[in-house]
């Protein structure tokens, strides 16, 4: 009896002094997978039926809309908010994707995890839907709205790059030095035009 009560407080004394050391090795998020959730994928969301394709934008306004052409306001950023869900927003609106309960979609300023969280849902055919976990609608172009009621939903996107040219600052003009012909210094070498830094200080 008392080798047992022995042997119990031998395991209770070593999982005490154990347990704080084994928890002093876990590496949160080790797996390699998560290591790029805070990784930003920037490009343009496609969508096409049978009838046209286009791409995803969101408009200063808070509009979304389709444009057949790549634009300033269709370039996406995407990044995870935990695994298999994203968050979208507009890189030129600096707006957020989100949808309401009716499934209509709109662009706002600050982020809600109920209305402006997606699930990743990639398909077999390359094409990934965006599903809402709240409202349980999929990210769908054109509007539910939408007066062609045989229409068919836009709920499949192909992630691509971005293909616009770059706005790219202009290159200052180079300075042009005038020289003095006349001048028996033409480069500015003689002894009184360079001066150190200690003979600069008036005196």
């Amino acid at each position: 009896m008392f080798c047992l009560a022995n042997n119990t407080f031998w395991s209770f004394f070593l999982f005490a002094i154990l347990l704080p050391i084994s928890l002093s090795f876990y590496l949160a998020d080790s797996n390699p997978i998560l290591a790029f959730n805070s990784q930003v994928r920037e490009g343009h969301l496609y969508t096409e039926n049978h009838r046209r394709g286009m791409y995803l934008q969101i408009s200063q306004d808070g509009s979304v809309s389709g444009s057949d052409v790549q634009t300033l306001y269709s370039v996406l950023q995407l990044q995870s908010v935990q695994p298999g869900h994203i968050a979208i927003k507009g890189q030129r609106s600096s707006l957020f994707l989100c949808a309401d309960s009716g499934g209509s979609l709109r662009g706002q300023t600050h982020f809600s995890e109920d209305d402006c969280t997606f699930r990743e849902l990639l398909l077999a055919d390359g094409y990934t839907r965006f599903l809402s976990p709240r409202h349980g609608f999929p990210v769908s172009l054109p509007s539910r709205r939408s007066p062609d009621r045989h229409a068919v939903p836009f709920t499949r996107f192909l992630p691509l790059k971005d293909t616009l040219p770059r706005e790219t600052a202009p290159e200052p003009a180079p300075i042009r030095e005038t020289f003095n012909l006349d001048s028996a210094d033409l480069l500015g070498m003689s002894q009184d035009s360079v001066l150190s830094p200690q003979f600069s200080v008036e005196k």
